[in-house]
């Protein structure tokens, strides 16, 4: 029986259960579950503890499907991964180290002895006492002023050597050097690296062809060109391709285009998720066949089923109290005892969650200065919780610490769904803010599933699937205005009810397409090529 093979090729390092298209792959791969037989995925050893994960956090079987992988990690992706865990880790001296832990211990040994004295009652004690740490303090004295003089000492030398270090760092040539040498070598191993990783995905496709049951591959994602080399019938999924429409935005991506072309180029048949990026992306701006392109939308996606309790136990132990408990298990495991959510209950919270990656059209800097508006002028206490990292942002960090809004936008990245479940059933709304998406926004329909109303940009991808004007007028912002945005977010804290039974017809209507019809058209389209 001929198989289909679902072609991966990520990075070392992919979280697939924090990225889209894992989860949409984790819905073909549920859907076709029943027929485990019928699908393989192909993947570079590397990936397969990141494939189990998705499995295991979608509630599949790990066993229901053969990964076919390469043999091992190739040495140069392991040395690449301990110079991270090396650079990631705080690094100190063994001298500091040693330093510091004598000096905790002599500060431990000063408050028992201080705490002993002042909780002894008897005068006669408190003279003793008194005369033995004087003693004590005139036999340690010459002791204590050796190792003043060090500290001294090694403090002045410190001083000297970051004053020299301080005047070669700012001459100009020896500067200039030093920049140019870095950004050689750094490009150097960059490509290095890259090479390492293309020659594991081109003996992945041999290991591929080797096998004579695979018909046809599903191929994710456009910037792996090794599948110009596979046998098999290549079905290319073709999300967007959103430089095209924020140049500005992606600099540098002129390598990354060139493989999306090279993908395209090769592949017997490609599908995508919208009219709009088969039209404008891959017609219009990539001159692909309109025959050759198959648009299949997203079905709803339902996160009821991560909260769910028994019958049995559902009269005394609600989903509310269910998503409470698995956000304060979560919160106790990954969050420090200081954290503004360590204690707090987010059902009583005016919460805000946005559930994406971070990337430059999604738009979470203007959220963020929403944020700022909302809580300053509409006198609001809201909390934004973002599943996207934004700490390599440095013009976002430094708008957040300008703001003080360190307490208001909360950043828990890669949560588990279980936890994003929980999560969006006990915020108040969810927001999305982007300026583009290949299909209509999964955020909708993860978080009214669990009970909780959306407000998003007024984009066209957004505004082609809602009908009702007083919808799209209470639902909808101008992402590029930030004032616009905190206006529909205070409106949906203020109007809870009202929103979410407004939005009841349009998550019927997405209602109405589950997964098992939008997998049914995948196959059609692998039987088609098998």
């Amino acid at each position: 029986m001929s198989k289909t093979g679902i072609f991966l090729g990520f990075q070392p390092g992919t979280k697939l259960t924090a990225e889209g298209i894992g989860r949409l792959l984790a819905f073909i791969l549920k859907e076709n579950g029943k027929d485990n037989e019928s699908i393989i995925i192909l993947c570079p050893f590397w990936l397969k503890d990141p494939i189990n994960d998705l499995l295991k956090d979608n509630k599949i079987p790990t066993d229901k499907f053969e990964i076919l992988s390469t043999g091992n990690v190739p040495i140069g992706v392991k040395i690449k991964e301990w110079i991270k865990s090396k650079k990631s880790k705080k690094r100190k001296k063994p001298g500091h180290k040693i330093v510091q832990k004598l000096i905790q211990q002599v500060i431990g040994l000063l408050r028992t002895s201080i705490t002993e004295f002042l909780s002894t009652s008897s005068w006669y004690l408190i003279t003793i006492k008194l005369f033995l740490y004087l003693a004590l303090l005139l036999v340690l004295s010459p002791l204590l002023l050796c190792l003043i003089m060090l500290y001294y000492i090694y403090f002045v030398i410190r001083l000297v050597a970051n004053a020299v270090k301080n005047i070669v760092t700012k001459t100009p040539s020896i500067e200039s050097l030093k920049n140019i040498k870095l950004l050689v070598v750094s490009k150097w191993q960059g490509k290095i690296y890259q090479s390492v990783l293309e020659n594991e995905l081109s003996r992945l496709v041999k290991k591929v062809n080797a096998r004579e049951d695979i018909g046809v591959c599903l191929i994710p994602s456009m910037i792996w060109p090794q599948i110009k080399d596979l046998k098999a019938k290549k079905i290319l999924a073709a999300p967007d391709i959103v430089f095209y429409d924020f140049p500005t935005q992606f600099p540098g991506v002129s390598g990354t285009h060139s493989r999306i072309r090279q993908c395209i180029d090769v592949a017997d048949h490609l599908i995508c998720y919208s009219e709009a990026v088969k039209t404008h992306h891959l017609v219009n701006k990539c001159g692909v066949d309109p025959e050759k392109i198959t648009v299949i939308q997203h079905a709803n996606v339902d996160m009821r089923g991560h909260l769910k309790v028994s019958n049995s136990v559902e009269k005394y132990f609600s989903i509310t109290q269910n998503a409470q408990q698995i956000v304060r298990r979560y919160v106790r495991a990954y969050l420090s005892p200081g954290h503004v959510l360590y204690n707090s209950d987010l059902a009583k919270m005016d919460c805000i969650i946005y559930s994406s990656q971070y990337r430059p059209h999604k738009n979470i800097f203007n959220l963020i200065k929403a944020m700022k508006i909302l809580n300053k002028n509409y006198y609001k206490n809201a909390k934004l919780i973002l599943t996207g990292d934004i700490s390599a942002s440095v013009d976002i960090q430094n708008y957040i610490n300008l703001h003080s809004l360190q307490h208001d936008v909360i950043v828990m990245p890669g949560l588990p769904s279980e936890v994003l479940a929980a999560v969006n059933k006990l915020a108040k709304c969810a927001v999305n803010p982007t300026l583009f998406e290949g299909g209509f926004p999964f955020t909708f329909s993860e978080a009214y599933s669990v009970g909780t109303p959306s407000v998003m940009s007024s984009i066209p991808v957004v505004e082609s699937e809602i009908s009702i004007p007083h919808l799209k007028e209470i639902m909808l912002f101008d992402p590029y205005d930030p004032s616009s945005i905190a206006d529909r977010i205070a409106f949906a804290l203020d109007n809870f009810d009202e929103l979410f039974k407004a939005q009841a017809k349009l998550y019927e209507k997405f209602s109405r397409r589950d997964w098992s019809i939008v997998v049914g058209e995948y196959n059609r389209i692998f039987c088609k090529y098998k």
